[in-house]
């Protein structure tokens, strides 16, 4: 069987995205739990990858939930209804960014290549939200993931202007995770929970996606 026979069909897809935000958040929580000197208003996230009792869980859970981010983009890919260019670039930039969200975890912080991969992952995460939110504006999930993309941009030019009383990244950068913790679950073209807001009629040969 092949990688993408693997993720063909959408329960399976959403088993990827479910194990995804759960392998990655989850990783980061027991990491904080596991390292008491974290700091959410003085730390970077990243911190949690190189001290002693928390690297080896928030690294492991970053690579194994990008993994599985990457399965979910090509099963998002494959379930929707119309391969269409859209559908491609959605999907695309998804898998990067799961790429970059591994590449944080296997480049900790003291290697050159972190600071490239943590960016791309925030950049990527926004384009994805735009793409899609774009894609399905006819829809109340997708104009809740299009609002995303100024409020995540205004999360961090907020934080580079000075406005935020932390100097670590820890704070800031958590919204762009719940956020896409968020699309995965609930509001994106193929949520775990299946369709919240969108009532989405399911035809002989739909894939049973939000895609509109």
């Amino acid at each position: 069987m092949s990688a993408a026979d693997a993720v063909d069909g959408p329960a399976a897809a959403r088993a990827f995205g479910a194990a995804a935000t759960l392998l990655a958040l989850g990783g980061i929580a027991v990491a904080i739990l596991l390292d008491p000197t974290f700091s959410w208003t003085a730390d970077a996230l990243s911190d949690l990858g190189v001290r002693g009792r928390s690297a080896a869980v928030f690294n492991r859970g970053l690579i194994l939930g990008g993994a599985a981010g990457v399965g979910y983009a090509v099963g998002l890919w494959r379930s929707v209804t119309r391969h269409g260019a859209i559908a491609a670039v959605r999907a695309g930039v998804l898998a990067l960014a799961m790429v970059a969200m591994a590449g944080v975890g296997v480049f900790d912080l003291t290697e050159p290549l972190h600071a490239p991969a943590a960016a791309g992952f925030y950049v990527l995460v926004t384009v994805a939200f735009a793409v899609d939110g774009l894609a399905r504006r006819g829809t109340a999930t997708g104009r809740v993931v299009l609002a995303f993309v100024p409020v995540h941009v205004a999360v961090w030019a907020t934080f580079v202007a000075g406005w935020w009383p932390v100097s670590g990244l820890a704070l800031p950068e958590l919204p762009g995770a719940l956020m896409l913790a968020g699309w995965v679950w609930a509001l994106g073209p193929l949520p775990v929970l299946g369709a919240v807001f969108d009532s989405v009629e399911t035809r002989s040969g739909d894939a049973g996606t939000d895609e509109h």
